[in-house]
């Protein structure tokens, strides 16, 4: 037999043996990763129900991210336009009337006041008692800016207040950072309940949604600055419509 082919076929070989011991050394590998999830978030569970907070599985992201930070443009109303659209408004609406109506109204408002609605992505009404908010959300590329919505609000079927200023998402930074875990926020979120309790009874929390949002450090509607950053947090939103939010970057 020639030596040269001999040898090629040896070389091919090896190669063919290699690729199948690094393919079977990155299964045993992502399988012990995905273990060391999966017991994670068991372990985490458990703790959790110890404390008296209660979360289901399914509900607890298991994927580890990196995310960049946010840069955001303030937007600010006219007043003097906002206080004359309230006072000289002719809307009326019954204290039943559909989510949809309230919405529209709120829609017929900000236009009055001359608000485009163009940078808002998502409408969502609240109900107070006698008191009905319409909230005007942000989101960029799935994620929603949590802390920095218009909101209009009816008192009684009437308007009774505009949002004076906003923030509307620009673009992503390229630096990504590494996110904690679901879990590690989950963990953090019990300890803050248990420090506000000081060892006094509280209720039973029941986590109804985990997810990542950004949040604007420090904002206010007046903080007389026409950009800024958002990171991200981790929102717990629990026991109906509480909400908890837990600063993701590693420290």
């Amino acid at each position: 037999m020639d030596w040269s082919k001999a040898k090629n076929i040896l070389i091919i070989a090896l190669l063919i043996t290699n690729l199948v011991l690094l393919g079977a050394i990155y299964h045993s590998r992502e399988g012990s990763a995905s273990n060391d999830g999966e017991n994670r978030m068991n372990d985490t569970i458990l703790l959790l129900k110890e404390h008296d907070i209660y979360v289901d599985e399914e509900l607890i992201p298991e994927r580890n991210q990196r995310l960049p930070v946010l840069s955001v443009r303030y937007q600010a109303a006219d007043e003097e336009e906002i206080e004359r659209t309230l006072e000289e408004s002719r809307i009326a609406l019954s204290q039943d009337a559909a989510d949809e109506e309230y919405a529209q109204a709120a829609n017929q408002l900000l236009q009055e006041a001359g608000i485009s609605g163009e940078g808002f992505t998502h409408q969502k009404v609240q109900r107070l008692g006698d008191e009905v908010n319409v909230l005007y959300g942000v989101e960029y590329d799935g994620y929603s800016l949590d802390n920095a919505r218009l909101l209009v609000s009816f008192r009684d079927g009437k308007p009774s207040s505009i949002g004076k200023s906003w923030a509307e998402a620009v673009t992503m930074g390229k630096n990504k950072k590494r996110v904690m875990t679901a879990c590690t926020a989950l963990i953090k979120f019990m300890s803050e309940l248990e420090s506000a309790a000081k060892d006094q009874p509280r209720e039973a929390v029941m986590i109804d949604e985990i997810r990542l949002v950004y949040w604007l450090e420090g904002y206010t509607e007046n903080g007389g600055v026409s950009e800024d950053t958002a990171v991200p947090y981790w929102c717990i939103r629990y026991n109906g419509d509480q909400r908890s939010y837990i600063a993701a970057y590693e420290q």
